[in-house]
């Protein structure tokens, strides 16, 4: 309970008392006070704001205020903070809202200075994935800045809150200046009507406080800094910010155009190009690069050599110990030393597997990561190869199989004493190396212009094989659940999808068993999301085609473009609704680890994840309308 009783703390708590009990104050602004109280029926912490009594007898600021509660509440997202009640009581005017705890970004930056790259870019996706969602629903915020976004502690995760000068789209009024003067955007400091496109800009100018450390203006006056932002040109963010690549320094300087019709137009827009812009290979953990790379390590040329010794010498030798053997025995002793021989490498894994598993990643981050070497090896193979490098490591490969073929062919003759003399027994033994040196040789040659090891080894890993081998390293392993943090790099539905999985498999077995189908569910959304991305992108290249295409009649074409307009809006809605819903299942695993819901609570959830997956599998017969409409 808090030491210092205010007249505020003690009006409320008389007026909620028997539903909520107050504990402190936690933030004061200049038009209201939050306290940190607890839903005595549902025994939860809530964050409740007062508007100050001498405001709450002002009507029009009593209106603004009732106006956030009542446009935040119609916003249910993973990264905006929801509103659970909204109450007049005479002159004590207040909402109930989730408590987040942690500290606002703000705090963040003044306590530990500008974010590290891959921190802040998350950071900054999160709150355009917010934003998406609310401008989807025609609400725009306004007031975009670090004191209104909150890092949630443990997660890291980025809520949106504070919409208490959010407006629908449709009800923007021209005339009004509202805003924070660091933060507004050059159409809000005209008091011109705003859309999503001015919350755009002051996202721009959060990206500069999160990555340098710095606003891109500075100035002594809030008329002065509002003066800036109609009339000075910022400073190039890569300029400013270490560490920083000029793709993403200019995604950020996008944002911060004066002329809005120039900006990057949409937050989804936003949220994909930063995910786009960081460097990948950077972005693999640290115990998920080192497993790959032992994975790769042993397949190095070494392994050549000793399959070259194997076959020259050890082939004879088991054979001989074969035919030493009964008849009856001979059969199964060959196929348990190739079943061990080919068992040895995989469970030679599982010690390292259980390295990846105590470090809290899961096989989907094993499987990213190998995703990515593969097309790292794809593109290093077209720069030195050209594109026809497959063919090329064929050929090489069929030379290498008759070298082999011609060493196996002399040493069988060899065994079956099919040589006329000592001195033909010699040369057919030498010559049976040389076949063999041939094949090792153009086998290397094959290996180094193939990515055919990298494929099997991504294809082995997300198969049968390999869940089978993190099931099996997984038994007795106690795991840590990873913050998002840990995810960043990645496309956002596998970061959270990968996220889900850790969560679940970190679970009692006879939890888990309750919910079979959660990896496929998962999994599911994860391939919908990406296909809808991919509709998206379609139907903006397609009516970047159509606005181009000028044989096209008028008529015909403004027609194409709203059918095709519509589309995107759709699969647009539809890929939030997956990355939403994976959202809400990696949240709800959170409160199952931490006993705050029951198992029944999850498995709706996953009907609701259901649900949604087979929206997106009608809607991505659309994709065949998109190239019926550009074929007409």
């Amino acid at each position: 309970m808090s030491s210092v009783l205010t007249s505020e703390f003690l009006d409320l708590q008389e007026q909620v008392a028997g539903r909520y009990s107050l504990d402190r104050e936690i933030g004061r602004g200049g038009m209201g006070v939050v306290f940190l109280a607890r839903d005595v029926m549902l025994d939860r912490p809530v964050a409740i704001k007062l508007l100050l009594p001498h405001l709450a007898r002002q009507s029009h600021l009593r209106e603004r205020f009732l106006n956030e509660a009542r446009t935040a509440a119609k916003l249910s997202h993973p990264h905006i903070v929801p509103i659970h009640a909204v109450e007049e009581q005479g002159d004590l005017v207040f909402f109930v809202m989730t408590y987040v705890e942690g500290q606002t970004l703000a705090q963040r930056i003044a306590n530990g200075g500008p974010l590290l790259v891959r921190e802040g870019v998350r950071v900054l996706r999160e709150i355009a994935w917010a934003l998406v969602y609310a401008h989807g629903q025609g609400v725009v915020h306004r007031d975009i800045k670090a004191d209104n976004i909150l890092l949630e502690q443990g997660s890291g995760r980025a809520l949106v809150t504070d919409f208490g000068i959010a407006v629908v789209e449709s009800t923007n009024e021209d005339g009004e200046v509202v805003g924070t003067p660091e933060f507004m955007s050059p159409e809000q400091v005209r008091g011109e009507p705003v859309d999503a496109r001015s919350d755009l800009y002051s996202l721009g100018v959060l990206g500069f406080l999160v990555l340098a450390g710095r606003y891109p203006f500075d100035a002594s006056s809030p008329a002065k800094m509002m003066g800036h932002h109609l009339s000075t040109d910022p400073p190039k963010l890569a300029t400013l910010a270490p560490g920083i690549s000029a793709r993403l320094g200019d995604i950020v300087d996008r944002c911060l155009v004066k002329d809005r019709e120039q900006r990057v137009d949409a937050a989804l827009d936003l949220a994909d190009r930063l995910g786009a812009a960081l460097d990948v290979r950077r972005e693999v953990p640290v115990p998920v690069r080192l497993f790959v790379e032992q994975l790769k390590r042993r397949e190095r040329p070494l392994g050549f050599v000793l399959a070259l010794v194997l076959l020259w010498v050890g082939v004879p030798l088991t054979i001989t110990a074969l035919f030493n053997l009964p008849g009856f025995a001979r059969l199964p002793t060959l196929l348990a030393l190739l079943a061990g021989a080919g068992s040895l490498p995989l469970l030679g894994s599982v010690r390292r597997i259980r390295g990846v598993l105590r470090s809290g990643y899961a096989r989907d981050d094993v499987v990213q990561a190998l995703r990515q070497d593969l097309e790292s090896r794809q593109e290093e193979l077209v720069f030195l190869y050209g594109e026809r490098y497959r063919e090329h490591a064929t050929r090489l490969r069929r030379i290498a199989y008759a070298g082999f073929a011609g060493a196996i062919g002399l040493i069988g003759a060899i065994l079956a004493g099919a040589y006329p003399s000592e001195a033909a027994l010699m040369m057919m033994y030498l010559s049976s190396g040389a076949f063999a040196l041939t094949g090792a040789v153009t086998g290397l040659r094959a290996d180094r212009r193939s990515d055919k090891k990298a494929r099997r080894r991504w294809q082995c890993w997300k198969g049968r094989v390999g869940d089978w081998l993190f099931r099996l390293s997984g038994i007795g392993l106690k795991r840590i659940a990873l913050p998002s943090t840990a995810l960043t790099g990645r496309p956002t539905e596998l970061a959270v999808g990968a996220a889900v999985v850790s969560l679940y498999e970190a679970l009692p077995p006879a939890t888990r068993r309750s919910m079979p189908d959660l990896r496929d569910v998962v999994r599911g959304l994860e391939d919908d999301a990406q296909r809808m991305r991919s509709l998206v992108d379609e139907c903006t290249d397609a009516l970047q085609f159509s606005a181009a295409h000028g044989s096209v009649p008028a008529e015909r074409r403004v027609d194409v473009q709203q059918r095709i307009t519509g589309l995107r809006d759709q699969a647009q809605r539809r890929m939030q609704d997956a990355v939403a819903a994976l959202e809400t299942l990696r949240l709800d695993f959170l409160r199952l680890s931490a006993g705050t819901i029951e198992v029944a609570s999850v498995t709706s959830r996953l009907g609701t994840a259901r649900e949604v997956a087979a929206d997106i599998q009608r809607l991505l017969e659309a994709q065949e309308e998109v190239q019926g409409l550009l074929a007409e």
